[in-house]
Order: C-alpha cells, then sequence, then structure tokens
C-alpha cells in the first residue's frame, strides 16, 4: 500500500470526500448490512481517513468502540487529524488479538488484499463466534460491468480516453488501467474465500449515480492514475484532468454497481 502513503494522496482523496457523496454512500451501505448495534467492538481494516469509521460510530452509541488499522501513515494521520473521538483509536497493523472484535468492516479495500484467501483467514481470526465480517468492492473490480446512465458519456470513458492519449485503458474495470495493487478476483472467488475460512456469507448489492465531475476529481487521487499518468506529479496531474474534463460532456453520468458481503462466525 505504499502509493497510499503519501501527502498528496492522502490531501486529495480527503478532497474528493468533502467535495462528493461516494464513499460516504457506500459506507452508509456497509455499515447498515454489517447489523451493527450498539456497544460492539469494530475493527476497520484498511480505515484510510476513517470515513468507514464515521459511518460506524453513529450506530455504536456510547459504549460502541472502533480501532482502525491503516498501514498508509500519510492517510493515518490524516485520519487522525480528522475523526477525533475517544471512541477511536489507530494503528498502522492488526493487532494481535484473537477473537477480539464483534465486527470487521473493510470499505473499498479488499481489492487490495494479496493472497486474498489468507488475508481474509486473518481477518476472520479477529472475529468472535457470533461476528461478522463485512465489506465491499465497486463491481467493476470483480468484472462486472456498470450501467449507462446520461448524457453524451455515459460510462465516463471520455475523459480517461483523453488523459491516456492513445494509451491503451483497461475496459475490465473503469477505462483506467488497473489502479496500483488492484487484483483480478470474481465474485465466485470471494464466495469460496469466504466459506473456506468456514464463515456463512451474504451477498448484496447497490447502485449509486457518478457523474463525470465526481470521476474527474476521484482521478486527482495520485495512486489510482499512476498507471496512466505515470511520471506526473500531483499538480500536473490535476491540471491535466482539469483541461480533460473541460473537453467532455460534464452532464454525463453513469450508474456504479457495488457488491457486498456480511459473513458472520458461527
Amino acid at each position: 500500500m505504499t502509493g497510499w502513503d503519501h501527502p498528496a494522496t492522502a490531501e486529495r482523496y480527503e478532497r474528493f470526500n468533502q467535495r462528493h457523496a461516494r464513499y460516504r454512500r457506500a459506507n452508509d451501505v456497509l455499515v447498515r448490512e454489517a447489523a451493527l448495534v450498539s456497544g460492539l467492538r469494530v475493527l476497520d481494516f484498511g480505515a484510510g481517513t476513517g470515513r468507514t469509521a464515521s459511518a460506524a460510530l453513529g450506530r455504536l452509541g456510547r459504549h460502541g468502540s472502533v480501532v482502525c488499522v491503516e498501514p498508509a501513515a500519510a492517510m493515518r494521520e490524516a485520519g487522525q487529524r480528522r475523526l477525533r473521538d475517544s471512541r477511536v483509536t489507530w494503528r498502522g497493523a492488526l493487532p494481535e488479538e484473537p477473537e477480539a472484535f464483534d465486527r470487521v468492516l473493510a470499505g473499498a479495500v479488499v481489492w487490495q488484499l494479496d493472497p486474498f484467501r489468507e488475508s481474509i483467514a486473518r481477518l476472520v481470526g479477529l472475529l468472535r463466534h457470533g461476528g461478522a465480517l463485512a465489506f465491499d468492492i465497486p463491481a467493476l473490480y470483480l468484472g462486472e460491468p456498470d450501467e449507462p446512465g446520461g448524457g453524451d458519456d455515459p460510462l465516463l470513458l471520455d475523459l480517461v480516453a483523453r488523459l491516456a492519449e492513445g494509451r491503451p485503458a483497461d475496459r475490465e474495470g473503469s477505462g483506467l488501467p488497473r489502479a496500483a495493487g488492484a487484483r483480478r478476483f470474481t465474485p465466485a472467488d470471494v464466495e469460496a474465500a469466504l466459506r473456506s475460512a468456514d464463515l456463512q456469507p451474504r451477498s448484496w448489492a447497490f447502485r449509486q449515480r457518478l457523474t463525470q465531475t465526481a470521476h474527474a476529481r476521484w482521478l486527482t487521487i495520485p495512486v489510482l492514475t499512476d498507471g496512466l499518468l505515470p511520471g506526473v506529479a500531483p499538480v500536473e496531474r490535476d491540471r491535466r484532468i482539469a483541461r480533460a474534463l473541460a473537453l467532455v460532456d460534464r452532464k454525463s453520468f453513469k450508474w456504479e454497481r457495488w457488491r457486498g458481503w456480511t459473513a458472520w462466525r458461527p
């Protein structure tokens, strides 16, 4: 996760979240599907700047708690500055506390787990019996296409094509070359990994509207476009994305589908 450990990445990730609701909506669904209730002890893995934890705290009451685990120091430090709550503690690595948590959450992060099965098994080892692992992932990362939305660019491909300047893009994803650390696996692979860890999985899905403007702002997060704009400094990357955005239909949007699982430990 070294690509996430850069101040420019943390800054632009937070800038995106302050202006656009993509991850906020995803986190709201995640904590609902995780069946959080007052008093639970929760581990937020790949916590980023604490956006998933923020969504969880509203359901945990005064006596609940969240341990945020974020390996990237730049993201973790931004989260500690942003989320000041006595119920939250931060760590750079997973705790050595077997069967210590009622829930393990992983918002928009499992595509970075490698090896996937072994990583899932390690997270499961932190769960109490009767607890659950809950996570989500954009369906494109599982090879499932999004639905066209509206405007002249209903799949939001024009912006990436202009930035790529003729270089091939990965149409299995968002039109981008694969983001650093992205893994290729299918929903069947996810189900198999969960069952091999003796979990009882339940899958769920939702979709949300992703606008051209939000998509452009998302692309400014350096780690997500390092493959598309290699060696380009963050400020120059911002300029190029702004210039490309001015040449495409800003009213366009697509329907972005997300997949999620809540997997219970009997």
